[in-house]
């Protein structure tokens, strides 16, 4: 049945986050990445938070649970998720803005061309893959759902590890391809985005490749300034060089 998918029960590391700053101040909207969860946005969260604003990190369908939930979502979940949620914050605040981490960014991107927010951040945003085997998902999908692989999540906490452990030991060829999906969606819109934004990105990326640069350098017409990362790896949100992350978004925010 449909509802065998679902948890008995979230995790505290992976539930959804509300994090109420001023009631005069804006929203942000936070939006996790693929196969992620909002463990990997609650820092930057609580950042902006003590800044004074209302932040929200909500969780994205089949993430942060267990494969079957996983395997049942697709990038049509993922998109009207983060629509919906962004629509509702808009009825309970004046000012809403938006940022989400690789997959997160996607999104974010997407949501901007559609909604135009005022201003948005685009942490590692993932418009390209390092892996070039994506492009070949969208085929392979229909004969390979599954491979088996080494538990890839960034965090250790062992209740972290323990709630994920069924979905991140696996990739996945039919949900990359719906990254895929969103990717090309994302990369198309660029040029529609009119938000002021603010993009995150660091040369010790294994995910993303830095030269994606070039291709928001051509495509995005919007005002745009970058964070160029030296050491972090792709969860920059949350890396050896998080303080000046969260103190740049912080600044772009505030103007």
């Amino acid at each position: 049945m449909f509802f065998d998918n679902y948890p008995i029960k979230l995790s505290d590391t992976t539930k959804p986050f509300f994090l109420k700053g001023l009631k005069t101040a804006p929203a942000i909207l936070l939006i996790h990445g693929y196969t992620g969860s909002t463990r990997e946005m609650i820092w930057l969260g609580h950042q902006l938070n003590e800044a004074g604003y209302n932040v929200y990190i909500p969780r994205l369908p089949g993430h942060g649970t267990n494969k079957n939930d996983f395997l049942a979502s697709n990038w049509k979940d993922w998109l009207r998720k983060v629509c919906d949620e962004y629509i509702d914050l808009c009825a309970m605040y004046e000012r809403v803005f938006v940022g989400g981490l690789s997959m997160g960014g996607v999104l974010t991107a997407l949501l901007a061309a559609k909604f135009q927010p005022e201003k948005i951040f685009l942490c590692a945003p993932a418009f390209m893959a390092a892996d070039s085997r994506i492009k070949l998902t969208p085929y392979l999908k229909y004969f390979i759902q599954t491979i088996p692989t080494e538990g890839k999540t960034f965090y250790k906490e062992p209740e972290y590890y323990d709630c994920v452990k069924d979905y991140c030991n696996y990739d996945y060829v039919g949900k990359a391809a719906d990254l895929y999906k969103l990717q090309k969606m994302a990369i198309q819109q660029l040029p529609n985005i009119r938000s002021k934004v603010i993009t995150v990105l660091s040369k010790s990326d294994q995910s993303v490749p830095f030269k994606e640069k070039e291709l928001i350098d051509r495509l995005l017409k919007a005002p745009n300034e970058y964070v160029i990362l030296e050491e972090s790896s792709h969860i920059v949100t949350d890396d050896v060089e998080r303080e000046p992350v969260a103190q740049r978004i912080i600044e772009f925010l505030d103007k």
